[in-house]
């Protein structure tokens, strides 16, 4: 991918919020409180849900795929290692 192209993508505040929402995800599933890892868990589930419904996957497909957490996990750090550090 051209590097202009991927700049433009990680200005979109979408593609912020997914990257800090990954962030996050892999930071308190590493370090965090079980409650800490609980909502960064479901906040990561819920916009990849949206994300994949968008892309036209169905929603039942989606959240199943999603519910699975090494899938949320290889997303995460897929997603993380393509977008970079996300700004807060």
């Amino acid at each position: 991918m051209i590097v202009s192209s991927l700049q433009f993508l990680t200005s979109d505040a979408t593609y912020q919020d997914l990257a800090l929402r990954c962030q996050e995800y892999l930071h308190y599933q590493q370090r965090g409180w079980a409650d800490q890892r609980a909502l960064a868990e479901d906040m990561l589930f819920n916009l990849l849900v949206e994300y994949l419904v968008d892309a036209g996957v169905p929603r039942s497909k989606a959240e199943h795929f999603c519910t699975d957490g090494d899938n949320l996990t290889e997303l995460a750090l897929r997603i993380a290692s393509t977008l970079g550090p996300a700004v807060a």
